[in-house]
């Protein structure tokens, strides 16, 4: 999305209202800064940090653990945001006019942010998911956090789908005012239609309900807008989930193929080891049968001369 203005050091607040942030990175550490989404300014763009390093040694494995915490950070943030739209959604349903379009603009805003955050987080942990199947330890931090951010998301999908709701109820009580006799199937239709809805035609049209049916089109126009901007983002939550359930399908996978590969490769040194005592066996039977063979030709050998001496001695 295009919402990005919160400037290089955090995320800053453009309104100046009750929800404005710290221009402070709280994410600054002595190990380097870092922007609004936690990586590093200047350095590797993650998925190569640690790239020179192969084999797991000690400055890959601290790269990697630099990257959890960030990541973690990150996710702490990304709640953070959810209560800050869910106390913006609640302010938005008590105010109107110039107070509910301000509220609506700050609203967006963190929406915005937290979908772009949202969106690094997956990928961040994509690529750390990538460079972990084959250590226990790295795979261990990473469905952690996998987890934790998948929570998170259903948590932000459970407040956008209580949210939608009342708004829809705070339209539908509008409407009941202007037209107390409206059946529900017209009530469904004025909050989803708004102004073209023929409620709000029949209420416009009649001189005496004529201001109170603007103030109440307004105030649905308002929440109509709402339900659908929560609506889109429920579509993004659901997507960003799915991706995650795939990844862990994926990671789930691999570690099936990898435990396969070891279970064959243990099988084929059990084989190689039936293998080297069938012939160290045979290997053994073939010396005593040759020890035999010679013992018999020395026994033969011993006769003959004994034979061939009782023989010629007696001569």
């Amino acid at each position: 999305m295009s919402y990005n203005n919160y400037g290089d050091k955090g995320y800053g607040n453009p309104y100046g209202n009750d929800y404005e942030m710290s221009n402070v990175n709280p994410y600054a550490s002595e190990g380097g800064q870092y922007n609004q989404y936690q990586q590093p300014v200047g350095g590797a763009p993650y998925g190569q940090q640690g790239a020179g390093a192969p084999g797991g040694g000690s400055d890959d494995m601290m790269n990697f653990f630099r990257e959890i915490d960030e990541i973690k950070r990150s996710l702490v943030q990304f709640d953070d945001n959810v209560d800050r739209i869910e106390a913006l959604h609640k302010r938005s349903l008590a105010e109107v006019g110039s107070e509910e379009q301000q509220t609506d603009r700050n609203l967006q805003a963190y929406v915005e942010e937290t979908s772009n955050l949202s969106n690094q987080l997956r990928t961040r942990i994509k690529s750390l998911e990538s460079r972990s199947q084959r250590d226990a330890t790295k795979k261990t931090q990473v469905d952690n956090v996998k987890k934790q951010f998948m929570s998170s998301i259903q948590r932000y999908q459970s407040k956008e789908a209580e949210y939608r709701q009342k708004y829809r109820d705070a339209a539908e009580r509008q409407i009941r005012i202007v037209r107390p006799d409206a059946s529900d199937a017209e009530v469904r239709e004025a909050v989803e239609n708004g102004e073209s809805s023929q409620v709000f035609t029949q209420a416009l049209m009649s001189s005496n309900r004529r201001g109170q049916a603007r103030s109440a089109l307004t105030e649905v126009q308002s929440r109509h807008r709402e339900i659908e901007k929560i609506e889109r983002t429920m579509m993004e939550l659901n997507q960003l989930f799915h991706d995650m359930e795939i990844l862990v399908a994926e990671q789930d996978t691999a570690v099936q193929h990898i435990d396969e590969q070891a279970t064959q490769v243990q099988q084929d040194i059990e084989q190689g080891v039936g293998h080297t005592d069938r012939a160290v066996k045979s290997a053994r039977a073939a010396r005593r049968k040759k020890w035999y063979c010679l013992g018999i030709v020395v026994l033969i050998i011993i006769i003959l001369a004994l034979i061939l001496g009782i023989y010629f001695g007696t001569k």
